[in-house]
């Protein structure tokens, strides 16, 4: 199952914890061939970003299918669901608009897939209910056909990063997408195998390539007659017991053509005793960091590179110096938003901070990461 933690700070672990079950398969990136020009797969991945809807768990993506309802894997929503029974509220992110989730769904035969050895009994698929309509999203077909096999498929995520020859390498933070060819459709799964460019085989692809760790509950589509239509939905990776994201691995999507009914009964209210209701409790509480507001100018006395040990914090600045964000290497970025003096809480965790202290020339000269077991200090260099 496609699970990452979050980053490392020094020798201590700022883990945001894994908001998915790990499995056969403990991650997934999106993965490409080592033989294309990167480029390619940031155009590919515009032709269909505004069909996505990024979880914030602090992972995990999803498909927009109709005005408030995103398919995704359950494996994903069940981090969701816990936030429910915490009463606690989840906001999504489509075109960078967070919207409010007040309903997920799924089976109520999905089992934890890490006790599992054969991953055939899953039904890894479940439904968001969005409070609103998302404002400038575009929305995926359903394939309904039985005849995936020998169709290419487009898919697309911010997971880790990394390509067949060296396998995962780090995060950036940008949405890419790749190609595949389906090679077997079978009850409740679409699979295709990661091709080396020089196979000879009918399934390898132009953009050849596979999902990676946060990009679960992802899309796979086909797009017929140039409309889009959401085929499979991103869960487990098959590594043959060795290293990831390397040539031969095989990705296994689940099929939603074999959902089909489940999900067109569930949107227009015709329940099943199958499925598990989870709503949003009617007193949950939103525990999104309160930003306070920092002059832009002020910003940049915050802004440069800390280092803690062996590990270089890098601090800055984007969206024309009003936003400020944190990353280390081989980890995606974490926006920070200002919720006290000197003080910032990561917008994806309220439980966890970056304090800055001792200022110095108009600088400020330590950082102090804070985390629900304890705190780390790095200096400026």
């Amino acid at each position: 199952m496609k699970a990452k933690n979050y980053f490392i700070i020094g020798s201590m672990l700022l883990v945001l914890t894994s908001f998915s079950n790990t499995s056969k398969s403990k991650k997934d990136t999106i993965i490409t061939r080592h033989d294309t020009d990167e480029a390619a797969f940031f155009k590919l991945a515009k032709r269909f970003e505004k069909y996505i809807c990024h979880l914030n768990l602090p992972d995990c993506e999803g498909t927009i299918i109709a005005d408030q309802w995103v398919v995704t894997a359950a494996h994903c929503a069940t981090g969701i669901a816990e936030k429910f029974k915490n009463k606690r509220k989840h906001f999504v992110s489509i075109n960078d608009v967070e919207i409010e989730v007040d309903k997920v769904i799924m089976h109520k035969e999905w089992e934890n897939p890490s006790i599992l050895t054969d991953m055939t009994p899953l039904n890894d698929i479940a439904l968001l209910h969005l409070k609103r309509k998302p404002i400038g999203a575009k929305q995926a077909k359903l394939y309904t056909d039985k005849d995936e096999v020998d169709k290419i498929i487009y898919m697309l995520g911010k997971g880790d990063i990394g390509n067949g020859l060296t396998g995962v390498n780090g995060n950036d933070g940008k949405l890419r997408g790749v190609t595949n060819r389906i090679e077997t459709a079978t009850g409740k799964w679409l699979s295709w195998t990661f091709d080396h460019p020089n196979t000879k085989t009918k399934y390898l692809t132009e953009f050849e390539g596979i999902s990676g760790p946060g990009d679960s509950g992802g899309p796979a589509f086909i797009v017929k007659n140039g409309d889009v239509y959401l085929a499979g939905v991103s869960s487990w990776q098959d590594t043959k017991d060795g290293p990831e994201g390397l040539y031969g691995v095989v990705e296994n999507y689940t099929r939603v053509s074999h959902y089909i009914n489940w999900i067109y009964e569930e949107m227009k209210g015709n329940t099943s005793k199958n499925m598990l209701r989870i709503q949003q409790h009617p007193n949950a509480i939103d525990y999104r960091p309160k930003a306070i507001y920092v002059n832009p100018k002020t910003l940049q006395q915050y802004v440069g590179e800390f280092k803690t040990q062996n590990t270089t914090i890098k601090i800055y600045t984007k969206a024309n110096g009003t936003k400020l964000y944190l990353s280390v290497p081989n980890q995606p970025e974490y926006e920070l938003i200002p919720t006290a003096k000197h003080q910032f809480t990561f917008k994806a965790d309220e439980n966890y901070k970056v304090k800055f202290k001792n200022i110095k020339n108009g600088v400020l000269q330590e950082l102090i990461a804070i985390q629900p077991d304890g705190t780390a200090t790095a200096t400026r260099k």
